[in-house]
């Protein structure tokens, strides 16, 4: 009776843990589709962009690619993103981080050097 009574508390706990296991799962499959729709919402509005441009333009697919090269290697690591850049608080006058929206040393608010984030 009492290996019983272990072992059903035992599986309990081990329900326990899979339920809270697959609530985690769902809340980071709801963020993971919210992500999603952001980064094909603005690979949509990239694809816009540089249509226009190209027909309004000379610019070329390899001035394209030559200014993506360009901002990527702006932080001296060619890896595919945009890089953290110093910024000068505008209200502090301190440096501070350009992916952040408010200076860490005085909370002002720091405009951002990337217009679409980064």
């Amino acid at each position: 009776m009492l290996w019983e009574t272990y072992q059903q508390t035992r599986i309990n706990a081990a329900e326990s843990i899979a339920e809270s296991a697959e609530a985690k799962v769902d809340r980071y499959a709801q963020g993971l589709s919210s992500v999603q729709r952001q980064v094909d919402r603005l690979s949509l509005a990239c694809q816009a962009l540089w249509e226009i441009l190209r027909e309004r333009t000379d610019i070329t697919e390899e001035d394209l690619e030559s200014k993506m090269l360009e901002i990527d290697g702006r932080d001296g690591s060619m890896d595919g993103k945009i890089g953290m850049q110093a910024v000068d608080c505008p209200s502090c006058g301190r440096k501070t981080s350009s992916r952040r929206n408010t200076c860490v040393m005085c909370g002002a608010p720091i405009k951002s050097t990337h217009a679409f984030g980064g």
